[in-house]
């Protein structure tokens, strides 16, 4: 019996080490590079985790190439001297996060709607460091092993934080800033292989989905939110978790028309969505009003079954009593039934029977 709290004892033991370690950055001999931070891990820690990293490590990799340096994208991640992966398609706060997970199975989501708000507010910011430091931020995340994953990954990343989101709204909602970080680790998850944070990150945005307000001003950018998921390939049902809670707003959605110029929607499909949508609430209307009108009825019958029970119990009553229950009622007992409730009383003193 001792086993299960010994092994539960000693995994606390190595979380709290390995986190004193990332802490620390001691004794690292490997490092993530993004947008002009550094980050000091652990190639025993990440690999493992990793195959897209293990496969960087592995084959080599080219950390800083000036942007006019012709050289393919395999030749930038065949050979280097750097101990150092170029994260640059990523906000720094999410390389953070990524790797508190690498080391801790977790990461720390307390300020996340800020630091969301700060990578949408500055999201133009975003691009340029993406973009003008030369393809080789947009290459240099992409191993030979794991292509197909990270490339469609790397566009939805691009796609979730530049300049089509500073023109809505919504996104100043802490709701909204949230469910996007999440998105965006999620990203981050299927962009090095790592299923567990995928998994996490899902979690974490139904958490959150389940918990927000379906009247607060998030609601009309779940489109945004759902038109990355397509382009994470192994996103473990984030597709399915979006489009479930788009569909469950879709009246709020349709009617801010935060779906007209999203690529997922064809001119056709939007009208077929927007009369599926209207014939949805009629029937919703009426099957309401149908609920109300059965619940009324409902409470008639059972108050006539109610009478009919009282009036039954009186009946016997009757026929078995010949005087009034109240002690100081003396004449002759005579009784009636009470309109209002069913109940027999005496005639004389009004006491039920």
């Amino acid at each position: 019996m001792s086993q299960p709290a010994d092994h539960s004892a000693s995994s606390q033991a190595a979380g709290s080490v390995l986190a004193q370690l990332m802490l620390s950055e001691e004794y690292s001999d490997f490092s993530f590079s993004c947008r002009g931070e550094v980050f000091q891990v652990h190639k025993a820690i990440v690999c493992p985790q990793s195959s897209v990293i293990q496969a960087a490590v592995k084959s080599g990799f080219k950390a800083s190439i000036p942007a006019n340096f012709c050289v393919s994208a395999a030749d930038r991640f065949a050979r280097s001297e750097n101990c150092m992966l170029n994260m640059d398609a990523f906000a720094p706060e999410l390389v953070r996060r990524f790797i508190q997970f690498l080391y801790t199975k977790d990461y720390n989501a307390i300020d996340i709607s800020s630091e969301g708000a700060q990578s949408v507010v500055n999201a133009n910011t975003d691009e340029n460091a993406t973009t003008n430091g030369g393809e080789n931020a947009n290459e240099s995340a992409t191993t030979v092993n794991d292509a197909n994953s990270t490339d469609t990954s790397s566009k939805a990343v691009k796609h979730a934080s530049k300049g089509k989101e500073v023109e809505r709204p919504e996104i100043r909602d802490p709701v909204f800033r949230t469910i996007l970080a999440h998105t965006r680790m999620n990203a981050m998850g299927d962009y090095y292989n790592v299923p567990e944070l995928v998994k996490l990150a899902n979690t974490r945005i139904n958490v959150t989905l389940s918990s927000a307000s379906p009247d607060a001003p998030w609601v009309p950018g779940l489109p945004v939110l759902a038109e990355t998921a397509p382009e994470i390939v192994n996103n473990e049902g984030l597709s399915e978790v979006l489009t479930a809670a788009v569909a469950e707003n879709i009246g709020t959605i349709l009617t801010m028309g935060t779906l007209e110029d999203s690529p997922l929607m064809t001119p056709f499909c939007l009208e077929v969505l927007k009369k599926c949508n209207a014939t949805s609430q009629a029937l919703s209307e009426t099957l309401s009003y149908k609920v109300r009108t059965l619940n009324e009825v409902n409470t008639k019958y059972q108050k006539a079954a109610d009478q009919a029970l009282q009036q039954k119990m009186a009946m016997t009553t009757v026929s078995s009593v010949n005087k009034c229950r109240t002690v100081g009622c003396k004449g002759r007992f005579e009784c009636f039934f009470d309109q209002s409730s069913g109940r027999l009383r005496c005639q004389h003193c009004k006491a039920k029977h």
